[in-house]
C-alpha cells in the first residue's frame, strides 16, 4: 500500500505521526502503491487530493477542509472507520462507519501511556500550528511556568511531554487526541479563526465528550492583525457558536457546523473567492505583516504588551478551568474497534 497523509513542509506532529504509527501496526505492507492501494490515515484528509488508485482504504480520517472526493461511493473505496459523526454525515456514510480518530491507536504502543506516578511534567500547552507564526505563546508559557510544546517538533518528543503532563492546554486537536489517548486531561483553547470547530467537534462527539473551548485573546498585535484576515485567506474554520453556552448541543450544533462546512466548500469552488484568498495573502505578506511588526516594536509597543498580559491572564485561568477526559470504557471500545479494522486492512491488502 501507499500511505497517504498531509506532509507539512514545516512539520506537524498530528500529521507526521502517520509515518511511524501505521508501519508499526502493519509492518511489511508498505510501498509506493505498486499494488494500486492507497491507505488514507490520520488527518483531515478525506478530500479530492486522495490519489485515484484502484482501491482506497480509509481508517481514522476525517472531513473538514477541502471538497470531498467526487467518486467516494463508486465502489473503489473501503471506509473501515471514519473520525466522527460529522464526517460521516458530510460524506454520506452510515453511522456504523464512525469510530474515532486513528491516533487513538498510539495507546497500543508500549511505553507511551504512563503510570500516574510518572506524570511529573505539570501543565503543557500545545498551540495550533498557525499560532506559532504570529503569537508570543512560548513567552506566555514561560511567564506562567507552563511547558510549551511546538506542534512542529518531532512527534516522539511531543508524545513524551504530553504523556508526562498532569494537564494539557491545547488548541491543536491532536494535542487533545494524544492527551486523551495517553489518559491525560485536557482543556481546549482557541486563539484563531483558523482552528476548525467542525473537526474538533467531530472528534469530541466520537468520544462522548462536549466541545466547549476557551477563547484565548491574541497575544501580540501580529496575532490580532492576522486573525482579522484569515477568513479572507481561505482559512476561516471557526464557528462562534461553540463559545455560546446557550447554543444547541449535539444534533443542533452538528447541523450548524455541517451548514458552515457546506458554505465553505461552495466558496472554495468559486474562482472569485480563490482570487480573494490569493490577494489577501499577498496583502498580508507585503503590507500588513511588516507594518504591524514595525508598529509593535515602536509606537504601539505598549498595546502589544497589554495584549500579551491579557493573553497570559486568560491562559492562567485556563489552567484551573474544567478539563476533559473520555470515559475509560469508551476509550477502550474505540481503540479495540480500530484495532479490528487494522486487521481488516491487513486482509484487504494481502
Amino acid at each position: 500500500m501507499k500511505l497517504h497523509y498531509f506532509r507539512s513542509p514545516h512539520g506537524n506532529f498530528g500529521d507526521d505521526l502517520n509515518a511511524w504509527l501505521w508501519p508499526e501496526l502493519l509492518p511489511g505492507m508498505w510501498d509506493e502503491g505498486a499494488d494500486g492501494i492507497t491507505f488514507v490515515g490520520v488527518g483531515t484528509i478525506l478530500n479530492r487530493l486522495v490519489p485515484q488508485t484502484r482501491l482506497k482504504i480509509v481508517l481514522g480520517s476525517g472531513v473538514g477542509y477541502s471538497p470531498l472526493p467526487e467518486n467516494l461511493h463508486d465502489g473503489s473505496w473501503s471506509v473501515l472507520g471514519i473520525r466522527g459523526p460529522l464526517s460521516a454525515r458530510a460524506a454520506g456514510l452510515p453511522a456504523r462507519a464512525v469510530i474515532t480518530d486513528g491516533a487513538i491507536l498510539l495507546g497500543t504502543m508500549d511505553g507511551l501511556v504512563k503510570p500516574d506516578e510518572a506524570r511529573t511534567g505539570g501543565v503543557v500547552f500545545v498551540p495550533h500550528v498557525s499560532s506559532t507564526e504570529t503569537g508570543a505563546w512560548e513567552e506566555v508559557c514561560a511567564e506562567l511556568g507552563i511547558t510549551y510544546i511546538d506542534p512542529r517538533w518531532n512527534f516522539h518528543e511531543v508524545f513524551e511531554l504530553i504523556g508526562k503532563a498532569r494537564l494539557v492546554l491545547t488548541e491543536a486537536m491532536h494535542g487533545a487526541i494524544v492527551a486523551d489517548t495517553l489518559r491525560v486531561p485536557f482543556v481546549p483553547l482557541v486563539s484563531s479563526r483558523e482552528i476548525s470547530s467542525f473537526k474538533w467537534m467531530d472528534w469530541t462527539l466520537s468520544m462522548g465528550l462536549p466541545y466547549r473551548p476557551i477563547r484565548l485573546p491574541p497575544s501580540t498585535l501580529l496575532d490580532a492583525a492576522r486573525d482579522r484576515l484569515v477568513t479572507f485567506m481561505g482559512h476561516g474554520h471557526l464557528n462562534p457558536a461553540v463559545f455560546d453556552a446557550s447554543a444547541p448541543a449535539d444534533d443542533g450544533m452538528a447541523d450548524e457546523l455541517l451548514r458552515h462546512l457546506d458554505q465553505a466548500s461552495e466558496r472554495e469552488e468559486s474562482p472569485a473567492w480563490r482570487r480573494v484568498n490569493k490577494n489577501t495573502k499577498r496583502l498580508w505578506r507585503r503590507a500588513v505583516k511588516p507594518a504591524t511588526e514595525t508598529a509593535s516594536r515602536g509606537m504601539l509597543r505598549s498595546v502589544d504588551r497589554r495584549l500579551f498580559d491579557r493573553a497570559a491572564d486568560t491562559m492562567h485561568k485556563a489552567m484551573h478551568a474544567t478539563s476533559y477526559l473520555s470515559d475509560d470504557r469508551t476509550y477502550e471500545s474505540k481503540r479495540s474497534q480500530l484495532m479490528d479494522q487494522v486487521e481488516m486492512t491487513r486482509r484487504l491488502a494481502a
